[in-house]
């Protein structure tokens, strides 16, 4: 959240001072709670790639963005080489994501129309 608020100062200091975000910072410094779930799959292989319109050969690296569902849960959502994972930020469950995954066909949020045509965030060549 911090990195997509860089250039925002309000909403640096925003981010800071949310008290909705109090129980996952707890959980993360102290562990306030026995566990906080992640979702976790794969949604393409480690080795996949994508051809740029030059031809070059492109490696999705990274790639992350948020996730509100309809009932108002915010999830995390980050891939590292085709694996996804999910966190809900406001409190320890999963179990909305995996709602959101079946009312979207298992579809990523990182390719939903929100996305599309953005392209993923950092590439690498290879």
């Amino acid at each position: 959240m911090a990195q997509r608020l860089v250039n925002f100062p309000d909403g640096l200091a925003y981010l800071c001072d949310e008290h909705q975000l109090d129980p996952l910072r707890n959980y993360a410094r102290v562990g306030s709670a026995n566990a906080w779930p992640v979702h976790v799959r794969t949604i393409y292989g480690a080795d996949d790639y994508s051809v740029d319109g030059n031809g070059r050969r492109i490696q999705i690296v990274h790639e992350s963005d948020f996730l509100v569902t309809p009932v108002g849960e915010w999830y995390f959502v980050l891939a590292i080489f085709g694996v996804e994972f999910a966190i809900n930020i406001g409190h320890p469950s999963s179990e909305g994501y995996v709602q959101w995954l079946e009312a979207n066909r298992g579809l990523s949020p990182l390719y939903t129309e929100k996305n599309a045509g953005c392209g993923p965030m950092p590439r690498k060549a290879i």
